[in-house]
């Protein structure tokens, strides 16, 4: 037991003792055998209520002894009253309003019987009365306090699943850019291993062979670093798009053409373009080898365009084998996600990939 808990109940014992103490000091020689059976219930009933949650006797049996004591000692003190009063108080704060009412009724009850005249139940029905409003309200006041402490354990509930979703969704936006940026590389390496090959058995020189896996080790290299650069992009870092479609396709031998005011792009709208470009651009060597490639940013008011075309192949791509296929169906679907559109088809032979995301 807690000391504010001890102290609590010694604050009880006391004021039961007191209030048994003032009963027979008013009511004096008259105590008879109603007044001293009524001080006895008053003692048994305030007994049984400071002890009841621990020896497991009912609140309700012990506040309507309480509460008879009182009626039954109302005619012979003024503490009687009193007594149902605080009953009826203890009642309506614990327990449904119609049994606190049943407890302050038989209160009134005994100070009708035993009294002769009329005040001792009228002292009695105020007491009761005052009593009941008291505790109506206390308990109302306790609902408050306990529905407050309720929706504030709720609401840190709430901010603590927030900050999980939040999480969980940080790290499947990193492993979902992680992934996009190394299947991009690893398809654009074995894109640049497939023309090694093609070199070799075609019986070019080690200058020739040497440039390719240089090529192939770039790339390498620039994946590692894009896919550090995309992490830090993650972390709410504005995306350059315009600065990096220009070093892209300077890489590629494609042509960049920007329309609107360029600006920095949220990391989410400003990687997915980012990745549409790349795919596209690498799709372009793997089908249309030799042909013209045109990336083209558009950036809106609210919304930001990537338009990537190739003009018809010069013959069918050697490198059209390699890969997986997925890259712009996963694209299409992370495009989707972000409330954006993205389409691809045939366009004057050649082909075109084009994606629009708010930005």
């Amino acid at each position: 037991m807690t000391g504010d808990r001890v102290f609590r109940v010694l604050l009880v014992l006391v004021g039961g003792v007191a209030l048994l103490y003032g009963v027979v000091r008013t009511a004096g020689p008259d105590l008879g055998g109603v007044g001293l059976l009524g001080t006895v219930a008053i003692g048994v009933g305030w007994a049984g209520w400071l002890l009841g949650p621990r020896v497991r006797i009912p609140v309700v049996l012990s506040l309507g002894v309480l509460a008879a004591g009182g009626g039954l000692v109302a005619v012979l003190s003024p503490l009687g009253p009193v007594v149902v009063g605080l009953a009826a108080l203890f009642a309506a704060t614990a327990l449904d309003p119609v049994v606190a009412a049943g407890i302050a009724g038989v209160g009134l009850a005994c100070a009708a019987v035993t009294g002769h005249a009329l005040a001792p139940p009228a002292g009695a029905a105020a007491g009761a009365l005052a009593g009941l409003l008291i505790g109506t309200v206390r308990r109302q006041r306790r609902a408050r306090e306990h529905q407050a402490a309720e929706l504030a354990r709720a609401r840190e509930r709430a901010e603590l699943e927030r900050g999980r979703a939040e999480l969980l969704a940080e790290r499947n936006r990193i492993a979902r850019e992680v992934h996009d940026v190394l299947a991009h590389t690893l398809s654009a390496v074995s894109v640049q291993l497939t023309a090694v090959d093609a070199l070799v058995a075609d019986g070019a020189g080690a200058t020739a062979v040497r440039a390719g896996l240089d090529r192939t080790r770039r790339l390498v290299v620039e994946g590692l670093v894009e896919t550090r650069r995309a992490v830090r992009a993650l972390r709410d870092e504005p995306v350059a798009l315009a600065d990096q479609l220009a070093a892209l396709t300077r890489d590629d031998g494609a042509a960049l053409r920007v329309d609107g005011t360029a600006r920095p792009l949220p990391p989410a709208a400003g990687l997915a373009l980012l990745r549409v470009a790349q795919e596209a651009l690498t799709n372009a060597r793997k089908h249309a080898p030799g042909g013209e490639v045109t990336v083209h940013l558009v950036f809106g008011e609210r919304t930001a365009r990537v338009r990537v075309t190739n003009t018809a192949p010069d013959g069918p791509g050697a490198l059209a084998p390699t890969g997986g296929g997925y890259g712009l169906t996963g694209l299409a679907e992370r495009v989707d996600l972000l409330g954006g559109s993205f389409t691809t088809g045939p366009e004057d032979g050649g082909w075109r990939v084009e994606a629009e995301v708010p930005a």
